[in-house]
């Protein structure tokens, strides 16, 4: 799929925006703070409906205006013409879908599959498991239909089994049986899902010979000797000690190691990044795969960190992905001259677009 028409209206520093992206390559230039990456929060918009940069959505409407609007028109593989709307008046978000209001984001973000690279992907590899678990949900999510209501269900239970820890009521025991089936299938889910990703990964790392030999592995949430039952017998005292479930799904990580380490004490923030990309591409790769939908990739300030060599390695292999890619960059002749003539360039200067 590919977006044919974007329209923003009141986004940050963009007063009316209207662009007729290309089907492959779109490079976005500009000075910092002229609005290049609010294009891209934009796309983000429609599909998450939320913003990467933001979480306080009243910050996203332009000063002095009261609301923002954000419509696209998405041409699928069938050709017919998807058509999603984004709109923000106060707190009250609006998200429309051909003409509809949709009432689930699920509902939008299953259509319109996005992947994100901004200058803190970094943080996959570096913080803590919450990124990575969001990473592997993301994934999951995109290619098997039954994940999201499944995810609903366990944490549903969930809450209502820390509810009752919190409050010091035995009745937590009650919740067992219900987050035990719900978390066995989520981590069957994720297990296969893993699988899949890493082989991809593992495909596309070997065109970076300056990365270490990485090793990923994932964590389930507990012990993987126990079955989630015996975890969470075995996690009785400490649950009722703290007030809440310690062991789970919901606890998964994705470790990244390097020779057994780390692999945040041994990458440079360079390589992290690249690591951390190549990622992302994989998702979306694996997306494309097994879903025959080709998903819509964004990347902000794509050079940073990143020396010549690196920086023309992903390009080529972005090329090469086929997917419909929103790029920002200061300079665009950085950019331009790792691509053919299929690209499309949009000089962004004081919020308008050329």
């Amino acid at each position: 799929m590919n977006i044919t028409k974007l329209q923003i209206q009141n986004l940050r520093i963009l007063d009316s925006v209207n662009i007729s992206p290309h089907r492959g390559i779109n490079i976005i230039s500009g000075d910092n703070g002229a609005g290049k990456t609010s294009i891209l929060e934009a796309i983000f918009l429609l599909a998450r409906a939320k913003s990467f940069k933001s979480t306080k959505g009243k910050n996203l409407i332009q000063e002095g205006k009261r609301k923002l609007f954000v419509y696209s028109e998405i041409q699928q593989k069938n050709q017919s013409i998807l058509r999603i709307g984004y709109g923000l008046e106060n707190t009250t978000k609006r998200i429309q879908l051909n003409g509809s209001p949709a009432y689930r984001v699920s509902e939008v973000a299953k259509l319109l599959p996005i992947g994100i690279v901004t200058p803190i992907i970094h943080r996959l590899i570096e913080e803590g498991p919450d990124n990575r678990r969001r990473f592997l949900n993301w994934g999951v999510f995109h290619v098997e239909h039954s994940y999201v209501s499944m995810m609903r269900l366990y944490s549903t239970t969930l809450q209502q089994r820390n509810a009752s820890l919190h409050s010091g009521d035995k009745g937590w025991k009650v919740w067992d049986s219900q987050l035990i089936d719900y978390g066995e299938q989520i981590n069957q889910l994720r297990t296969d899902y893993f699988s899949n990703w890493k082989s991809v990964y593992e495909s596309l790392v070997a065109n970076f010979p300056g990365i270490p030999n990485i090793s990923f592995s994932f964590y389930r949430g507990w012990n993987k000797s126990l079955s989630l039952l015996d975890s969470l017998q075995g996690q009785v005292k400490t649950d009722q000690s703290v007030g809440f479930t310690t062991t789970g799904p919901h606890r998964a990580d994705i470790r990244i190691t390097v020779n057994s380490h780390p692999a945040k004490e041994i990458l440079s923030r360079g390589q992290q990044k690249i690591v951390a990309t190549l990622m992302i591409l994989s998702q979306l790769i694996a997306q494309k795969e097994r879903t025959n939908t080709t998903p819509i990739l964004l990347m902000d300030d794509f050079s940073a960190e990143l020396d010549r060599k690196s920086s023309t390695a992903l390009l080529s292999l972005i090329d090469h992905c086929g997917f419909q890619t929103f790029l920002t960059a200061i300079d665009s002749a950085t950019v331009t001259e790792k691509y053919s003539d299929e690209v499309k360039m949009f000089h962004v200067e004081h919020g308008a677009v050329k």
